[in-house]
Order: C-alpha cells, then sequence, then structure tokens
C-alpha cells in the first residue's frame, strides 16, 4: 500500500474487500505465469530446451528471498483448496493451461524425436507438472540449488 500510495480504504474501495482483492491477485498472478511459460516455450530453440529453461529458472529461485515466501498458487493450492471453491476453480484454470502449454511442447519434442514415446505427451506434462510444482514447495522449505538441480536433471532425463 505504501509503494501505492493507498490507504486501506482506498485500497478495498476498488476491490470491495479482502477477499475479492486475493482472488483478484490471485487470477493476475495464475495469467502472468501461464503467459511467462508461454514464452519461454516459444521463444525456445526446443521444445525441450525451453522445459529445461523452465526449470532452469525455478533452480534460480533456491536460496532466493522470494523462492523463500514460495509460489503464489501453490501456497494458496495447499492452504485453501478444495475449501474455497473460487480458489479451486483459478487453481485447475491454472494447472490445465500450464499442462496444456506441456503437452504441446513434449508433443513438438515428441515428433522431433526427443522425447520417449512410453507415455503419452499429455501424461508426461502431468509428470513435469507435478515436478515443477513439487521443487516449488522445495524451495521454500530450504532446498538448495544443488538439490533443485539434481531434480530438475532427473525430471528431464526421464523424459528421453
Amino acid at each position: 500500500m505504501e509503494t501505492l500510495h493507498l490507504s486501506r480504504s482506498s485500497l478495498y474501495n476498488t476491490f470491495g474487500d479482502k477477499r475479492t482483492l486475493f482472488l483478484e491477485a490471485l487470477n493476475l498472478y495464475s495469467q502472468q505465469v501461464i503467459s511467462r511459460t508461454a514464452r519461454t516455450l516459444d521463444r525456445s530453440p526446443s521444445p525441450m530446451a525451453g522445459i529445461q529453461t523452465l526449470f532452469d529458472e525455478l533452480t534460480a529461485e533456491a536460496g532466493s528471498e522470494t523462492g523463500a515466501m514460495g509460489c503464489f498458487m501453490v501456497n494458496s493450492v495447499a492452504e485453501l483448496v478444495p475449501y474455497d471453491p473460487d480458489v479451486t476453480d483459478i487453481a485447475v484454470a491454472y494447472s490445465d493451461a500450464l499442462q496444456r502449454l506441456l503437452t504441446e511442447a513434449l508433443t513438438q519434442g515428441a515428433l522431433q524425436g526427443a522425447v520417449t514415446r512410453k507415455q503419452t505427451p499429455k501424461q508426461l506434462a502431468a509428470y513435469v507438472f507435478n515436478a515443477m510444482q513439487g521443487i516449488r514447495i522445495l524451495i521454500k522449505s530450504g532446498a538448495t540449488r544443488k538439490q533443485v538441480q539434481a531434480i530438475s536433471a532427473i525430471t528431464l532425463n526421464s523424459l528421453k
């Protein structure tokens, strides 16, 4: 509020109440992560390079103040899903969107021969998404960069 030079009453007059503000912030965060992920995957020289970049970005958070706070979405899911239907809806949309982006990348990777054919790209996308969310939790709980790099390497190698 200090940064925005707003009083609480101004902030709540804009959003109505704390809950509405929270849901708007979670929606905005979700859209930013989805957009950033799409850009990373689109701008990478190959699908696997894009997925590697996503894991590298996670690794960079290990040991940082931002990483210690955790992921806004993961924190919200851990605390509020399935008890809050609005948060559940946002979380499901977030998960679906990220897994759709990963499925597209892994489908391209499979067509290029860079991804295993033992599982479908959709199954692999769910696996990669799970690994990324798990890494976010580990970072919040104090995992080192070395630990995150090891998990990332195992995950990426399992796609080959």
